[in-house]
């Protein structure tokens, strides 16, 4: 490394790396009672931040020309420019809360990336930071490894979806895991001591094998790229130097702790449902895969958005609230897109193009200053090697915001900033004989004020939230079981004001608003109804308990009017679904069931189309020619339903037609019994005229034709039940069968009887072994 003098006071180079340290150690701070322990990390992070800046105005005097290396940087002033356009997104955005909560998370992370540059700056030799960050990366892999052994000891399986660390879900704390390998192999790259890389290796071994284990198929495309990007930097110097053998063995630091991870995830943990290869396998862009599905119709949301929408977006952080518009015939409940699952889409779509540029210029710059490094820096050899390994690092980074959502989460977002801080260091220490340090005073003492004039706001903001998500467990436990547990008179003050939407989007004044309905104090319950419409105004949960009032106040037309803007909105929900056709069934409104009917019957849930069933039954006279075929259609996809069926038969035959049918079955019953066949057969006849669709009615007649030598009739009556109504239990197969048999066709007979047999109808056995063995 490069040993530059220091230009501050040494009390910056002592507690530089106490407060990267301290930045580290956000991703590991617990949920402390809230819904998300995000809300705890971003309240940590803009503590660290008002430490950090504010010994910086402090220590400003010593720290000018570190400062001003900072805020000359293009990828800083890009990065301020990013927050600031956002900040103007609050005066467009759909929910204005959201904006101030996101602007106040960003805010955050420039401004620790800016004490990350100027902290680092302070030091003159990083490795003691990749010792940090190795030993951090040890104890997220312990905390992976002791979630799959608690998993293989209780289910005897592992459920990747449940390996989340020390973080909230896997693929956050899978690309934990996978940013800070490079830093890991950069070690082993300097590092003289054959046991200190063997020890090294074994780290990486153990975050291969639990990439391996949470299954992460992005992660699997990040760690291929790193191993790739390993090889090329190890080819490279191997043309260089004369110990090529020596070179060569290096490769295998990181290609042996891979192959080894993936050879013990096949011989161990394959069969407890941790198969590797098989979920890389799955790798694609097919669109049969419903994940990929969802995703690629996430994008398309988002392009059609920024087409139609090219210079102002929703807002920061309000795409949330948009994507329920562009998603809602396929969501179900009220489970959102939440995210766009790429950062750079998202962005666009919440800040328009300009803000799409910002965000990406952050990112071109850092390759920017990359290209400069490498291609024209006098660094040394092993200051390249970390720079391409900081790349290498950036670049699963990249992938990560291409499929994900790491702008959302600190644990990640601490490495980003920290790879930004060395490119910016690195390339500002080599480039600062071109800058004047004396004419950006006024931007440099007017930044560090603003930036704790703001930083103050953020802290109040980050704490509100906190303390919000830790009112929402208990709301969202209340909500999701459908209770009331909290006392009404703690109702208001159980949340503050900021955020006004849960983590879910539930509008929070809406979940408030069900205890007053449940009080039955309507008006009190409608005021706050109508300001969780204007908080999200996509999810129409308001509009729910709206009508819910409404119909409680016996004013059954405003309750269907509300009603239907929540079908409308979500026709996918079944409490939606649910609410508005019981309010057709109580106005007999068949206008507005034809309406719903497209909609409802859409993606074929199965209670949509019995509720509408039911009702239509209610509303329309039996035969009615339209309602049997839907009803035909509803037996037809859900075969195995007896209500289908029965409402089917109710629909298209009327309930006096399968009561005479019944009629008539029972007298040809009475018949049959005393072998009096023909009028046996007479009344089974009847009894298929009234009633169709009912299979036993053409066996009974078929069998009492068979009995008279009515043969020509009974195979017509019995292929009815074969090629129409096939019940699948056999016995129409054995009955054509003895049809054939009496016919003089036992050969035509075997067939059916193997048929018959093998549908478990057991008097075919004895038929099939005297006539077909």
């Amino acid at each position: 490394m490069t040993k530059n003098k220091p230009s501050n006071f040494n009390f910056i180079n002592v507690v530089a790396p106490v407060i990267i340290t301290s930045y580290f150690l956000i991703g590991f701070i617990p949920n402390w009672q809230a819904v998300d322990r995000i809300a705890p990390q971003w309240l940590f992070m803009s503590i660290i931040n008002l430490i950090s800046i504010s010994l910086f105005v402090y220590e400003q005097k010593a720290l000018s020309k570190t400062i001003s290396l900072c805020l000359n940087s293009k990828l800083s002033l890009t990065y301020i420019l990013f927050i600031l356009w956002a900040l103007f997104s609050v005066f467009y955005a759909i929910n204005p809360t959201e904006v101030i909560v996101n602007v106040s998370r960003q805010f955050n992370v420039l401004l620790m990336f800016i004490s990350m540059v100027i902290l680092l700056f302070s030091i003159n030799n990083f490795n003691y930071l990749f010792w940090i960050i190795s030993i951090f990366l040890s104890v997220e892999i312990y905390a992976v490894l002791i979630d799959a052994f608690n998993l293989i000891n209780i289910n005897g399986r592992i459920d990747g979806g449940q390996l989340k660390g020390v973080t909230a879900n896997r693929n956050i704390t899978a690309f934990s895991l996978a940013l800070k390998i490079p830093f890991v192999l950069f070690l082993i790259h300097i590092s003289k001591n054959s046991f200190i890389k063997f020890g090294l290796s074994t780290i990486i071994f153990l975050a291969a094998l639990c990439l391996t284990m949470i299954q992460s198929r992005a992660s699997f495309i990040a760690l291929g790229f790193i191993s790739l990007f390993y090889i090329i930097i190890q080819i490279f110097l191997f043309k260089e130097e004369n110990k090529r053998f020596k070179r060569l063995f290096q490769i295998g630091f990181l290609v042996f702790p891979i192959i080894f991870a993936v050879l013990t995830n096949q011989f161990f943990l394959a069969d407890k449902g941790a198969d590797v290869i098989r979920r890389a396998s799955t790798i694609s862009i097919q669109t049969e895969d419903d994940s990929i599905k969802q995703r690629l119709r996430y994008y398309e949301d988002v392009v059609t958005h920024i087409t139609s929408n090219p210079f102002i977006g929703v807002g920061i952080g309000n795409w949330k609230l948009k994507s329920i518009d562009y998603d809602s015939k396929d969501i179900r409940g009220y489970v959102v897109p939440y995210h766009a699952h790429s950062d750079f889409i998202q962005i666009g779509a919440e800040l328009g193009i300009i803000g799409f540029l910002l965000y990406l210029g952050i990112f071109i710059w850092a390759i920017f200053y990359i290209y400069k490094l490498l291609r024209f820096s006098k660094l040394n050899r092993n200051n390249k090697i970390l720079i391409l390994f900081t790349l290498t690092s950036l670049v699963v980074y990249t992938i990560d915001a291409n499929l994900n959502f790491p702008i959302a989460r600190p644990q990640v977002l601490v490495i980003w900033t920290f790879l930004l801080g060395l490119i910016t260091v690195f390339y500002q220490k080599n480039n600062s004989k071109s800058i004047n340090f004396d004419s950006n005073k006024v931007i440099k003492n007017s930044f560090f004020g603003f930036a704790l004039i703001f930083l103050l706001p953020t802290i109040y903001i980050n704490n509100q939230v906190y303390t919000s998500l830790k009112g929402q467990m208990i709301l969202l436990q209340d909500f999701n079981s459908n209770q009331f547990n909290l006392p009404i008179n703690q109702v208001d003050n159980v949340v503050p004001d900021i955020p006004n939407i849960t983590v879910t989007t539930i509008p929070i004044n809406s979940v408030k608003a069900r205890y007053y309905v449940n009080a039955k104090k309507y008006d009190k319950a409608l005021d706050l109804l109508e300001k969780g419409t204007k908080a999200n105004p996509y999810l129409f949960y308001s509009e729910i308990l709206k009508s819910q009032i409404f119909q409680e106040k016996g004013l059954l037309d405003s309750a269907k009017v509300y009603a239907r803007k929540a079908f409308f909105g979500l026709p996918n929900n079944d409490l939606h679904a649910t609410r508005y056709i019981n309010l057709i069934n109580l106005t007999r409104d068949r206008e507005a069931l034809e309406e719903a009917f497209p909609l409802l019957t859409e993606k074929n849930n199965l209670n949509n189309w019995k509720n509408y069933l039911i009702i239509a039954s209610g509303l329309y006279p039996p035969k009615e020619k339209n309602l049997v075929e839907r009803a035909k259609l509803a037996s037809e996809l859900f075969p195995g339903n007896e209500e289908f069926k029965a409402l089917y038969r109710q629909i298209a035959i009327g309930e006096v037609g399968v009561s005479n049918a019944a009629s008539f079955s029972a007298m040809g019953l009475k018949y049959f019994n005393l072998q009096d066949y023909s009028n046996a057969a007479k009344e089974f006849e009847k009894a298929l005229k009234a009633n169709p669709l009912d299979y036993a009615h053409f066996e009974n007649a078929a069998t009492a034709n068979y009995l008279i030598g009515n043969l020509e009739k009974a195979l017509e009556q019995i292929d009815v039940v074969i090629n129409q109504l096939n019940p699948l239990n056999g016995k129409c197969e054995f009955i054509k069968a003895l049809i054939f048999i009496r016919m003089g066709d036992p050969v035509g007979a075997c067939p059916l009887l193997a048929t018959a047999r093998d549908s478990g109808y057991s008097q075919a056995e004895a038929t099939f072994d005297q006539y077909c063995r």
